[in-house]
C-alpha cells in the first residue's frame, strides 16, 4: 500500500465514495478509509436485516444520470435496481391514497379519495411536474453548489432566477387546500423520512423536490444500500484505487501552512500523506481529530452550528407472507393521529421486502425519535418496540397471528423469536444500541433557496465534505451533487498546480 495518495476519502458512505469512485476513474491516486461507517445489513440466525429503509429516491435526477454516465455504472444498477408502481401510499384515518405512475390512475385516485379537491389536486401535480422539469435544467447545469465565490453565486442566483418565482418561492404548494384536509399529509409524511434535515420545517423549493423524488418513483435495490456501496468500491478498485475495509482514523493532520496533509489510522498509528482530504460523515464527528478546531468554530460563529433534531430508529419484523395486506405498497407512510405530532409511533414508513425462500417477508419500520425523549427520558428508546408493532397492526390486520422475529439494531434489546418464545443474541453487538441511530439535523442558516448549509470547501482549504450537510434540503440528491463538487474543487486545485509546474518548467528552460 502506498503511504501518499493524491486523495484520502474517509467514510463508506455514499459522498465520499461516490467522490472517490468519479476521482479515481479521473487518474487520481485514491485511497478509502472506511471510517466508522456500519454495514447496511447484520445478520440474524439465517437472515440479513437492514439497519434502515433504503430507497434510491436520486434514481431519475439529473445528477444520478451523470454520475452513472461517467462511471460507466448505469448498467450494473439497472440490474439490480426495481422501480415501484405505485410510488408510495400514505394511511391516514379514513383514507388510504397510493401515488400511481400513470396519470390516468392518478386522476382516478384523487377522485376516489379526494372528490371535493379532485380538480385543484389535479392542478397542483400538473403545477408541481413542470417545476420538477424547470429544476432539474437548473440541477443539470453543474452549477457550484453550494456556492462559494462570488461568480459561483451570481451564476447560481441566475440559474434559480428562471424559475417562475411564485413557483420558487412558494412555501405552500398546496394553496387551494384547506388547511386541516388531509390530503396535506400525503404531501408531508413522505417528507420526513426524505432526507436528514429537520422535517419540521421543510417547505418550499426542498419540500417540493423532495416530493417530486418519491413521486418519479425513485429505485428499490437487492441488498439495499450496501449494493449501491459494492458497486462503488468495485468501480474504485477497477481504476486502481484502494479500499481499507477495517480501518478507521484517530487524527487528521494538518501542516504549518494550514492544509491538511493526511490522516493516522487508528489502530496501527501509520500516517497517510493525502494531498486532499475528503469527508464523508458528519463533520461533528471529526473535530476532535484536528490539531486545532478554531478555523471551524468561526465557521459556525458564522452559519451556525447544526443541531440535533430527531433520531432514526429502526424495527425489523419478519412475518409469514400471508401477513401482508394484498395491494400494500413497497413504501407506506402511516399516520395515526394528525393531531398529533409527527414522529414516534404516530408516524411510521413502512419498507415492505419481497419473500424469501422460506415464504419469510420483511417489514423493516422506520420512526422519528425527538432528540429531547431519547436523550432526557430513561427507557424512551428501550421500549419503544411494543408501540410500534401496535401502530403497525392498524394497517396488518393480523400481525399478531404471523410474527416470527422482532429486532432493533438500536434499542440494545436481543432480538425476539416470536414463534419460539426466545430471546436471540445477534452478532456483532459492538455494533447495536443507541448510538448507532443517525441523527436529523437541524441548521439555523442555509443557503440557495433553503438547500444548502456547510460549504464543499471547509476552512482548511483542502479538507472537502462530500456528506449530507453540504446541501441536506436535497437528501440523496444533495449527497451525489456534493460528491461532484468534491471532485471538481480537487480537480481544480490539481489543474491549478499542474498549470504552475508546467509554467515554471518553462521559465526554466
Amino acid at each position: 500500500m502506498r503511504s501518499s495518495y493524491d486523495v484520502v476519502a474517509v467514510g463508506s458512505r455514499l459522498g465520499a465514495l461516490f467522490a472517490a469512485a468519479l476521482l479515481a476513474k479521473r487518474g487520481f491516486r485514491v485511497l478509502v478509509i472506511r471510517h466508522d461507517t456500519l454495514p447496511g445489513h447484520y445478520a440474524l440466525e439465517d437472515m440479513r436485516l437492514p439497519r434502515a429503509p433504503f430507497h434510491f429516491t436520486a434514481a431519475d435526477t439529473p445528477i444520478a444520470r451523470r454520475l452513472f454516465a461517467e462511471l460507466a455504472l448505469h448498467q450494473s444498477f439497472k440490474q439490480r435496481a426495481s422501480v415501484h408502481d405505485p410510488a408510495f401510499q400514505v394511511v391516514v384515518p379514513g383514507h388510504r391514497f397510493e401515488l400511481a405512475a400513470d396519470q390516468a390512475d392518478l386522476v382516478r385516485e384523487l377522485e376516489r379519495e379526494f372528490p371535493t379537491v379532485a380538480r385543484a389536486l389535479e392542478a397542483f401535480f400538473a403545477r408541481e411536474g413542470r417545476l420538477r422539469t424547470a429544476l432539474d435544467g437548473v440541477l443539470d447545469r453543474d452549477l457550484a453548489l453550494p456556492p462559494t465565490s462570488f461568480l459561483e453565486r451570481r451564476a447560481v442566483s441566475r440559474a434559480f432566477d428562471e424559475l417562475v418565482p411564485t413557483d420558487r418561492e412558494e412555501t405552500d404548494p398546496l394553496r387551494e387546500i384547506p388547511e386541516d384536509h388531509p390530503f396535506r399529509l400525503v404531501l408531508h409524511a413522505p417528507l420526513r423520512f426524505s432526507d436528514a434535515m429537520d422535517p419540521d420545517h421543510a417547505h418550499g423549493l426542498r419540500a417540493r423536490r423532495a416530493f417530486a423524488s418519491w413521486c418519479s418513483g425513485g429505485a428499490s435495490l437487492d441488498g439495499g444500500s450496501e449494493t449501491l456501496r459494492e458497486l462503488l468500491v468495485a468501480s474504485i478498485r477497477a481504476h486502481k484505487g484502494e479500499v481499507l475495509d477495517r480501518d478507521k482514523i484517530d487524527r487528521i493532520h494538518v501542516g504549518s501552512r494550514g492544509l491538511a496533509e493526511g490522516v493516522r489510522l487508528a489502530a496501527s498509528g501509520d500516517d497517510i500523506g493525502g494531498d486532499h482530504v475528503v469527508l464523508g460523515h458528519d463533520i461533528a464527528s471529526y473535530l476532535g481529530m484536528l490539531p486545532d478546531r478554531r478555523p471551524f468554530e468561526e465557521l459556525f460563529e458564522r452559519t451556525g452550528e447544526p443541531v440535533v433534531r430527531y433520531y432514526r430508529y429502526t424495527l425489523n419484523l419478519v412475518v409469514n407472507r400471508e401477513a401482508v395486506p394484498a395491494g400494500m405498497a413497497r413504501d407506506v407512510f402511516l399516520v395515526r393521529d394528525p393531531e398529533r405530532p409527527l414522529s414516534g409511533a404516530n408516524c411510521l414508513h413502512l419498507e415492505t421486502h419481497r419473500a424469501d425462500a422460506q415464504g419469510r417477508r420483511l417489514i423493516c419500520v422506520e420512526a422519528l425519535l425527538p432528540r429531547r425523549a431519547v436523550e432526557e427520558a430513561d427507557d424512551f428508546v428501550e421500549t419503544l418496540r411494543e408501540s410500534l408493532i401496535a401502530s403497525v397492526a392498524d394497517l396488518v390486520p393480523f400481525l399478531g397471528d404471523h410474527l416470527l422475529y422482532v429486532d432493533s439494531p438500536h434499542d440494545g434489546r436481543p432480538a425476539r423469536d416470536v414463534r419460539n418464545g426466545r430471546d436471540l443474541e445477534p452478532s456483532e453487538k459492538w455494533a447495536r444500541g443507541r448510538r448507532t441511530m443517525e441523527t436529523v439535523l437541524g441548521y439555523p442558516m442555509t443557503s440557495t433557496h433553503g438547500l444548502a448549509a456547510l460549504p464543499t470547501r471547509t476552512p482548511i482549504p483542502n479538507l472537502l465534505l462530500a456528506n449530507e450537510q453540504v446541501l441536506p434540503g436535497l437528501g440523496l440528491e444533495g449527497v451525489l451533487l456534493a460528491a461532484w463538487a468534491a471532485a471538481r474543487a480537487v480537480g481544480s486545485a490539481d489543474g491549478r498546480r499542474d498549470a504552475f509546474r508546467r509554467g515554471l518548467f518553462r521559465w526554466l528552460r
